[in-house]
């Protein structure tokens, strides 16, 4: 199987920074603090990774250039772990189907976030993977509402330290991470150090179980150094389900 990308580099100019959605609202963690910081979340096992691994299965996209939908879905479904939710098992191929209107195109985070908020996301219970249709039914339409009142906060355009914060601060939650480079979304999970000292951050791809990188497998992977600077990042805060009907 060929995995494909599909993150589209995002216009600065015809998207701004934070006009989409608020600056990214934590405290900023010095760097200093950084290696005790994920020593205790590591030792307690409380940063996004661990929730992701105990709760949230990897997911894959296939040939369809859908990551920077699977990537934002990706990041909600750890946010429900991390609020106690528990697995829910959203269709990332569904709303991507829908933003693109039946279109095989790339995007880039804000586009898969304001998705989000206008559609929801159905479960595969409602909508299995890789259905082509934009029709939803009023079922389907229902389902998908009950997860869509999600609280996104920016990153600013390659805001390493911001990212950083985001992930081992008082509140850690996961990101979701472009980069121009790899041309490709994933979710950012943590943050590691190796015995260099050099930092990394751990994400979680949407290439299936097969894949792994920088030191881990499984569908997760570590991105060192320079390269793990995003091009766009959006935190994904919180997110509120409502009740079933």
């Amino acid at each position: 199987m060929e995995y494909s990308k599909g993150y589209i580099e995002r216009s600065y100019v015809d998207v701004p920074e934070f006009s989409a959605y608020p600056e990214f609202s934590g405290v900023r963690v010095p760097r200093s603090e950084w290696k005790d910081r994920v020593d205790y979340l590591d030792e307690m096992e409380i940063q996004p990774y661990h929730w992701h691994r105990h709760g949230q299965p990897i997911m894959s996209q296939k040939s369809w250039p859908y990551c920077w939908s699977y990537g934002t879905v990706a990041a909600i479904k750890t946010a429900y772990s991390i609020q106690g939710v528990g697995h829910v098992d959203l269709n990332a191929f569904a709303l991507a189907y829908k933003i693109k209107d039946g279109k095989r195109k790339g995007g880039f985070a804000v586009e898969a976030c304001k998705g989000v908020q206008e559609f929801g996301i159905p479960t595969h219970k409602y909508l299995k993977e890789f259905t082509r249709t934009t029709n939803w039914s009023d079922e389907v339409s229902a389902d998908a509402s009950r997860h869509k009142l999600v609280e996104f906060e920016e990153l600013g355009r390659r805001d390493f330290d911001g990212v950083v914060s985001a992930l081992i601060g008082a509140r850690p939650c996961p990101v979701t991470l472009a980069f121009s480079w790899w041309k490709h979304l994933v979710v950012g999970l943590g943050v590691t150090f190796n015995k260099s000292g050099d930092i990394g951050i751990i994400i979680a791809n949407s290439w299936g179980t097969g894949w792994g990188s920088g030191g881990l497998a499984k569908g997760y992977g570590i991105i060192w150094g320079d390269k793990a600077v995003p091009y766009e990042a959006v935190a994904v805060r919180a997110i509120k389900a409502r009740e079933e009907s």
